[in-house]
């Protein structure tokens, strides 16, 4: 095999043209006849849509399936901007319930449309905004907890919201989804508090505040570890056996512990900063631990599907793989390191990482949607 110079995908020795981005390979007659220039800016974006082929397609691997995942987030997001009645939003939230989970022959294998949880959002921003003028205007003391409340809520909930719509199967109920949200995000931060006493962190992050390599790594270990108990209780307790499914139940968990965490990092900021580490942690968790935890859940369901869970699955090198990018990412989050003198870069992507293999899990679980049916066609 070769490479493709302009692009960087993989051809065969004998190709003439790369079948990626079209372009005459050199040493072929058709390259000495090309005229046509590749400006640096065409090359640049080939390579990086080839890096992202490439690393898609090695992640999907560990899922089962094959291939580069394509995912066309103009068509994902179609239904945000268009209206939507009343009756639409109760026929979303109604879904899970024993007369409303679709049969598998209806369940659809296309990428969803959510846009409820856009609406959800647009609430709590509005809230966001009146509570924060009651507190800065009538310098009303009371305004204060319901601001931390939306604060720390808003994101998390709404993503939550995205994923629950984003759940073909229609097989979990919004009453489940939000009794995880709760209970599964407050447990989930005792079983972590519980896994610190075990951690010793460096002199400089006791002394100065600065967190290391080490530091971060420890952090990211045991709260991605934390979270990815109590996804597993809920996940055998609920008793789902596909992947949207553990992406949901782990979303729900990876809300919870974001919005209890974020909710005391706004408390603890003081009357002046409060607004702001609520800004920051607010637009920075549509990366964070909400989609964590759900990378986390949906390999589990990768390993289990139908079967029963056993200990012995959180072992798999399929899990396993998924897991220690959780870990990594929470790791690169939490370190002491600037990209490019940006403060806010190294988040930005972190959260584009994070959102990709989020996506190569959702695109395994439409698959298994199709293997579902064809399936059931044969036993038929």
């Amino acid at each position: 095999m070769k490479y493709c110079p302009y692009c960087g995908n993989q051809v065969k020795e004998t190709a003439k043209f790369c079948p990626s981005c079209g372009h005459a390979l050199p040493g072929s007659q058709a390259a000495s006849q090309e005229r046509t220039p590749v400006t640096p800016v065409a090359s640049e974006s080939h390579q990086v849509k080839g890096l992202y082929d490439t690393a898609t397609a090695k992640l999907n691997q560990y899922t089962g399936e094959e291939g580069a995942v394509k995912v066309n987030l103009s068509d994902l997001f179609s239904e945000v901007f268009k209206h939507h009645t009343k009756d639409e939003a109760n026929a979303i939230f109604i879904a899970g319930t024993k007369t409303t989970t679709p049969a598998l022959a209806d369940v659809s294998d296309e990428w969803a449309k959510p846009w409820l949880f856009s609406r959800i959002l647009v609430g709590f921003l509005v809230a966001f905004v009146a509570l924060l003028y009651m507190a800065v205007n009538f310098r009303n003391s009371n305004a204060i907890p319901g601001l931390i409340l939306v604060g720390a809520f808003a994101v998390p909930f709404s993503g939550l919201v995205f994923f629950f719509e984003a759940d073909a199967f229609k097989d979990v109920s919004l009453f489940e989804v939000v009794k995880v949200f709760f209970i599964g995000g407050i447990f989930s931060l005792v079983v972590t508090l519980f896994l610190y006493q075990f951690v010793t962190f460096s002199d400089s992050n006791q002394i100065y505040g600065v967190m290391t390599l080490k530091d971060s790594l420890s952090i990211g270990v045991v709260e991605e570890l934390g979270k990815v108990l109590i996804v597993t209780y809920f996940i055998s307790q609920l008793k789902v056996q596909h992947i949207l499914d553990g992406i949901l139940i782990g979303a729900a968990v990876g809300a919870g512990f974001a919005a209890f965490e974020t909710a005391g990092y706004i408390y603890s900021a003081g009357s002046e900063q409060l607004v702001a580490v609520a800004v920051l942690r607010g637009w920075s968790a549509i990366g964070g631990h909400l989609v964590w935890a759900a990378i986390s859940g949906g390999a589990l369901m990768v390993v289990k599907r139908a079967q029963p869970f056993k200990f012995s699955q959180l072992l798999d090198a399929r899990f396993l793989v998924f897991f220690a990018l959780s870990v990594l990412m929470h790791a690169t989050w939490d370190w002491d390191i600037v990209i490019l003198d940006s403060p806010y870069l190294k988040l930005i992507l972190l959260i584009v990482v994070a959102w990709i293999v989020v996506f190569v899990l959702m695109s395994a679980g439409l698959k298994e949607i199709s293997h579902l049916k064809q399936q059931a066609q044969s036993q038929a």
